[in-house]
């Protein structure tokens, strides 16, 4: 289940900064970065069920909770309503049982391995309450992306593979009083509602192989907040 350490909406996501742009692009405008360090809880909707090969012992996966870091990518379009996006995902301190490379377990190398790898996020991002609406306030966006991360399930044919990504990104901007010159204008607090779709652990899969059988599918949803700081441009 490494993958649903990647979700990454969230977890990847773009931020609403870039998306607001007064002046319409003829198609695609300049990105615009922005890191968004914060923290994911997996499975924070649905735990799905699984057997225990070794002892028959039926379970819920418990959800986890990691620090995240995403640096998000985003171009505004010649619609205001419309940005592209790419994000990349990274859990420093996420943990696993195995090494995916050399098989070497925990208890092998003697100290916890780190589930480091990242994952990568591409999409669109459509804007569902402006910053107009809300006085500057508060944005929300509704993001659908290609995550390319960690393969989970049996027939995977790589160490990645891609799935179907649906993001609720909303974001509140707590400095809005402050003038736009100052930086901590555009400093906000995000939440991204991540849900991935497609490429998770199906009821009847076994994964890890010897280890464990699912009985549910594996929806995973997931929970993101943290900072939202834009590094360049700001606008």
């Amino acid at each position: 289940m490494r993958a649903v350490y990647y979700l990454i909406i969230a977890t990847c996501a773009a931020t609403p900064i870039a998306a607001q742009q007064q002046k319409p692009c003829q198609v695609i405008c300049a990105p615009a970065l922005t890191l968004m360090p914060g923290m994911i809880r997996t499975h924070a909707l649905h735990a799905p069920r699984v057997r225990e090969l070794s002892s028959g012992q039926v379970i819920s996966l418990p959800g986890k909770s990691s620090f995240e870091m995403i640096a998000a990518f985003v171009a505004p379009t010649h619609f205001a309503w419309a940005s592209l996006f790419a994000s990349v995902q990274w859990l420093p301190n996420a943990k696993e049982n195995a090494n995916p490379y050399t098989l070497y377990t925990a208890s092998d190398v003697g100290e916890a391995l780190r589930a480091n790898a990242p994952s990568v996020t591409m999409g669109a991002s459509v804007a569902l309450l402006s910053s107009q609406v809300t006085k500057g306030w508060l944005t929300l966006n509704g993001n659908v992306g290609d995550l390319f991360s960690q393969a989970a399930e049996p027939d995977d044919k790589s160490s990645y593979s891609h799935k179907l990504d649906l993001d609720l990104v909303g974001t509140l901007h707590i400095f809005n009083q402050l003038p736009k010159a100052e930086y901590l204008h555009h400093v906000g607090l995000y939440g991204i509602l991540d849900f991935v779709a497609t490429g998770l652990p199906k009821a009847g899969d076994e994964v890890p192989k010897g280890e464990r059988v699912f009985l549910d599918d594996a929806r995973s949803v997931s929970l993101i907040v943290g900072l939202s700081l834009p590094f360049a441009p700001l606008k």
